[in-house]
């Protein structure tokens, strides 16, 4: 039986088309799509690169895959668009249930920076304040920041109170033979005061609402 779904059961990779921003065109060997799709889905289970990574972490050793939501709309609080959430993960381990918001990435950035993002209307610095309320961020700190992983890991959180869970984490399985976003990503990290210095590592917690908030990067080979 599959564990893995969107409105309807995930039962292979391609069942996952319909539900992507641009359909078919996002739909390529060696695009962040297809390949977090062909992990998950044919693994069956959370793959080997990410459990290995994973069980270096006391809090996750061993976790159980619960479901799997594939392209979950994640509501940020505020007016304008959701955050699609690659892949939103519940999880059980020993030390309970928890949510791992998974993005996939290639060698695409995490959108733009904040700076480039946030033209001054009242939406957007409306949004940009609540974001780094809930990350526990200051809104003059993150003008270099990608607005991707604000709203990522600001899902995380949301999702894990929705749950009603208490840990989450937000984890980039990346396909990228060179690590492009990885930089991106590091500074975010250690913005958020709980630095990733290296790939297939998951980092210390930091309490974001009440959610024990952990960051994670894992390095793995796209499809053959």
């Amino acid at each position: 039986m599959s564990r893995f779904f969107h409105v309807q059961e995930i039962a292979k990779p391609e069942d996952v088309i319909p539900f992507l921003a641009k359909r078919e065109r996002h739909w390529k060997r060696g695009y962040s799509a297809y390949e977090l799709a062909h992990s998950w889905v044919n693994a069956g289970d959370i793959p080997g690169p990410v459990r290995s990574v994973l069980d270096t972490c006391a809090d996750y050793t061993g976790v159980t895959l619960v479901e799997g939501l594939f392209e979950r709309a994640v509501d940020l609080r505020t007016p304008g668009r959701r955050s699609q959430t690659d892949l939103l993960v519940f999880v059980n381990s020993v030390h309970g249930n928890a949510v791992i918001a998974v993005e996939g990435k290639v060698d695409e950035p995490f959108d733009d920076l904040v700076s480039t993002w946030n033209d001054g209307s009242p939406r957007k610095v409306r949004r940009l304040t609540a974001l780094c309320a809930s990350l526990g961020l200051g809104v003059a700190d993150v003008d270099r920041i990608r607005y991707q992983l604000l709203h990522r890991t600001a899902s995380a959180i949301y999702e894990a109170q929705r749950y009603r869970v208490t840990r989450a984490v937000m984890l980039v399985h990346s396909f990228s033979a060179t690590e492009a976003s990885f930089p991106d990503f590091q500074a975010f990290s250690r913005s958020m005061g709980i630095p990733v210095e290296a790939v297939n590592c998951v980092s210390e917690e930091r309490d974001c609402e009440g959610i024990r908030l952990r960051l994670a990067w894992v390095k793995d080979r796209p499809s053959m």
